[in-house]
């Protein structure tokens, strides 16, 4: 009967028999076992050290104090920090608080897991592309009949299958915790469902990562893994340790993307009081009433923080699926990249009308466009790199673009749909695409001015657009590495203008003009806008206007040049 089910296995997904074959022995099963009952078993030995110990009568101290105790001290003075004194009842037993005990358990056991299956799960899929790279195997692998989602689907499912057998023998003492500390069955499983997902996304991320980076060589595993454990420990030490890790801004959208945000629901179905458990989670609780105040369900909260998984997650499969079979492509196609600008400035923007604790509403809407703002720029940024193709692309595209069967003569359509087509004009769509969705936003936001902070967005959208063009046109040169001199490059524009503009200390209220050449340039657009005139608005728009035209025609010129033909080239020369 078990062949009969390998088999099955065997003919639904090939990939996955391979991975587990070489994965599941004795050896690496045996490991991972006593790796996780090793956890487990400290785990519960750290935690029964801190209840209080039934000392003799002599040695016996005259208080005890413990975190999990339930009598307030009668001195806080000689109390430790944040602890209650232990008491016993009438037959000689400690009073102490197990739900709260086991909670810490499961909270504790939770942050371990994610680290475990994400880090190392990271780990292991980056590493065997790199193996399989390096012995040539990979390119067997793409010879195969088999589509490449069902390829890849194996690799996620059979690379850290001994990750998944560790996970599963934590399993039960964090089920038998969870139900200690009265969580719902329910949320249990939502949030497993959550570790599902965030595993998809991460490790479909990192698939991606080792496709895109395979001249790192074996380093490219430490360095995924390495960023994927740098944004976890960040991340988790921000959620559980300030009372303020909920900016209000769009930053929160950032947390999204960490699985263990989901463990605020989990704490708060316990009804445990905050300043019982102030110490770890005081912070968790003020998330989940915050998320309640919008969500109003701890399952609308967990389902919005699953589809936002579940968006990127799409996406990032379509990348693979194109970067798999053809590693010489860009890592997103540019009808793929509408969707995802769609994506990301829906979702990004849903968290700019969110009330700060301080200061005027109207200002709080104003600093989280900003936050807006340099996330567009970061976005850019990745655009230009997963749409900008090389030179070579670029010259065969402008001399061999005539003999495409596709619509041969329609050049808009190849320079918007193009697989091998320079991205400036992509690049500009997208833009406009986001910034078509922020006219309605901005509009109804409770701002003085939205028609100048449209503008000021409109002005540093265009100096991204040129950044574009200046790195598409780096890219057309014959250079060692152009990718990194245009990344340089164009970090340098970034970067230097607003540094010098700061240190010569023109503020953007004293010196507009300047700073609109910058790509900051919303922070011209300050709560000082009496300063504004036409003319310091005019110059850099149209000086910016100028320099996308003139960026246009030269890269045309050029692309018609290298579009020539050999012949007759050689004809001119003779």
């Amino acid at each position: 009967m078990l062949l009969t089910y390998i088999d099955k296995i065997g003919d639904w997904n090939p990939q996955l028999i391979r991975e587990l074959k070489g994965r599941f022995k004795i050896r690496n099963l045996s490991i991972a076992g006593i790796i996780a009952i090793s956890i487990q078993g400290l785990l519960l030995i750290a935690f029964s050290g801190q209840l209080p110990i039934d000392y003799d009568a002599i040695d016996a101290p005259p208080f005890q104090y413990s975190r999990y105790c339930t009598a307030t001290p009668p001195d806080k003075s000689y109390a430790p920090y944040k602890q209650l004194q232990c008491i016993q009842d009438l037959l000689g037993n400690w009073v102490i608080n197990w739900q709260l005990w086991w909670l810490d358990i499961f909270k504790v056991l939770s942050v371990i897991g994610l680290f475990i299956l994400l880090v190392a799960g990271t780990f292991l899929l980056i590493a065997d592309l790199s193996k399989e790279e390096n012995k040539g195997t990979l390119n067997f692998i793409r010879l195969s009949p088999h589509s490449s989602q069902n390829i890849l689907l194996g690799k996620i499912l059979g690379v850290p299958s001994i990750i998944y057998f560790l996970s599963a023998v934590l399993c039960p003492l964090h089920l038998i915790a969870a139900w200690q500390a009265n969580i719902s069955p329910s949320l249990i499983i939502a949030y497993y469902g959550v570790i599902i997902v965030s595993c998809a996304f991460f490790y479909s991320l990192s698939l991606l990562f080792g496709l895109v980076s395979s001249r790192l060589g074996g380093f490219q595993a430490f360095l995924g893994s390495g960023l994927i454990l740098m944004f976890l420990f960040l991340t988790t030490s921000v959620v559980l340790s300030s009372h303020e890790f909920i900016s209000h801004t769009p930053l929160d959208w950032l947390t999204l993307f960490y699985p263990g945000t989901s463990l605020a629901y989990l704490v708060e179905s316990t009804y445990i009081p905050v300043k019982t458990a102030e110490i770890d989670y005081e912070s968790l609780h003020q998330f989940a009433w915050y998320s309640k105040q919008f969500w109003q369900n701890s399952f609308l909260g967990i389902s919005f923080i699953v589809t936002n998984y579940l968006v990127w997650i799409y996406w990032i499969s379509q990348a693979l699926n194109r970067r798999f079979r053809n590693p010489n492509a860009t890592w997103i196609s540019k009808l793929n990249s509408y969707g995802i600008s769609a994506s990301f400035i829906i979702i990004t923007t849903g968290f700019i009308f969110q009330s700060g604790r301080r200061g005027r509403f109207e200002y709080h809407i104003f600093d989280n466009l900003i936050v807006l703002q340099i996330f567009i720029i970061t976005f850019t940024c990745l655009l230009m790199v997963a749409l900008s193709p090389h030179r070579q692309t670029l010259y065969d595209w402008a001399r061999y673009r005539h003999q495409n069967p596709e619509n041969p003569r329609s050049l808009l359509r190849d320079l918007i749909l193009g697989e091998k087509s320079p991205s400036p004009l992509v690049i500009a769509l997208n833009l406009a695409l986001m910034f078509a969705y922020l006219i309605p936003t901005t509009l109804i936001a409770p701002l003085k001015h939205p028609f100048s902070i449209l503008l000021g967005l409109f002005i540093s959208l265009n100096i991204l657009l040129i950044y574009a063009m200046v790195g598409q046109r780096i890219l057309l040169w014959k250079l060692p590495k152009p990718a990194l001199i245009a990344a340089g490059v164009i970090a340098v524009l970034m970067v230097v203008p607003p540094f010098m503009l700061t240190i010569l200390e023109l503020t953007p209220h004293e010196a507009v003009t300047p700073w609109l050449f910058t790509i900051v340039s919303l922070a011209a657009f300050n709560r000082h806008l009496d300063t504004l005139t036409m003319m310091s608005v005019l110059f850099p728009l149209l000086s910016q206007w100028g320099l996308i035209a003139l960026g246009s025609y030269e890269m045309s010129k050029c692309l018609q040049k290298a579009g020539a033909s050999e012949t007759k080239l050689l004809f001119k020369r003779t």
